[in-house]
């Protein structure tokens, strides 16, 4: 196993997290940098949540958004793709495939699937990382 991913292995859970939230905070700068300034690619319109309660909005997006994506673009296609044996020694494969699964559910823009995809990577790599953590398993 590559020594960078050793070093997250030995990691409190707390620590994970912090590096989890600084990996968003990085590639949502590179992403606007790059995307948005440079390549003048669209961002998303908050078109969608004008109008709301501000309760409703952080139920949606703050509790039940995140338990369900992680649930239907993490849980299930993993466990679903690791019972072929051709994509349990692919992880990368399953890492890409699920955070493709992620990224399409996110069209709003060409800019926020970009930065859905990549988002979704670090995300399923979490996944990873607390499932090997928890079990022994699954990197």
């Amino acid at each position: 196993m590559p020594k960078y991913i050793n070093r997250l292995l030995k990691l409190p859970v707390t620590y994970l997290y912090v590096v989890m939230i600084i990996a968003y905070v990085i590639i949502n700068v590179l992403c606007n940098l790059i995307l948005i300034d440079v390549l003048k690619l669209a961002s998303v319109s908050n078109e969608v949540v004008r109008g709301q309660g501000i309760l409703k909005i952080f139920l949606y997006a703050i509790i039940l958004g995140p338990f369900f994506e992680t649930l239907l673009f993490q849980f299930i296609p993993i466990k679903l793709l690791s019972t072929y044996t051709f994509f349990k020694q692919r992880k990368l494969l399953m890492a890409l495939i699920s955070a493709l699964i992620f990224a399409l559910t996110h069209m709003y823009s060409l800019y926020y699937f970009i930065l859905s995809f990549l988002m979704g990577t670090v995300f399923v790599f979490f996944f990873f990382i607390m499932e090997f953590k928890k079990r022994g398993t699954g990197l």
